[in-house]
């Protein structure tokens, strides 16, 4: 009788293991429609940048395309060091000329790379005071190319 209890005991308790599914890699990307594709001229550039309901994308000529920040003026954020920014959900975040999701966006405000290092903030606010976009409050940091904190 007790190697029957523990023979279900066992079973019971390899069915309770935790199992998890692989998780699939978020997508960000997005495809236009044939028809619109049609409509743009690549002109032997890999990349087009475009304006669609008032936010710039970046476009391959499959049709991949990824949101792109708006810059200082006006125009779509430019690549540094490989790396563009973009903005979803109120998060930053950077992605590469192949238009994949390089640092998933997790920043309140992050600034382009130069020399291979990014100034981020967490916690920060963006506000316009006399037309000019402050940020306020945050804790700042350094990031690498890879999306590691940095010592100061």
């Amino acid at each position: 009788m007790k190697f029957f209890f523990l023979f279900l005991l066992t079973l019971f308790l390899l069915g309770c293991t935790k199992t998890s599914l692989p998780q699939q890699p978020k997508q960000y990307a997005t495809y236009l429609s044939e028809s619109d594709l049609k409509k743009l001229d690549f002109a032997q550039q890999e990349l087009l940048t475009i304006q669609m309901k008032g936010e710039w994308y970046y476009v391959r000529a499959d049709g991949k395309s990824m949101l792109a920040i708006t810059n200082e003026v006006g125009e779509a954020d430019k690549f540094k060091e490989g790396m563009a920014r973009t903005r979803i959900n109120g998060k930053i975040g950077f992605f590469n000329q192949s238009l994949d999701m390089v640092l998933a966006p997790m920043y309140d405000y992050a600034f382009p790379f130069y020399d291979g290092v990014a100034e981020i903030c967490m916690g920060c606010k963006e506000s316009v005071e006399e037309g000019n976009s402050i940020l306020d409050g945050g804790t700042w940091k350094r990031i690498n190319r890879s999306g590691l904190v940095l010592e100061e």
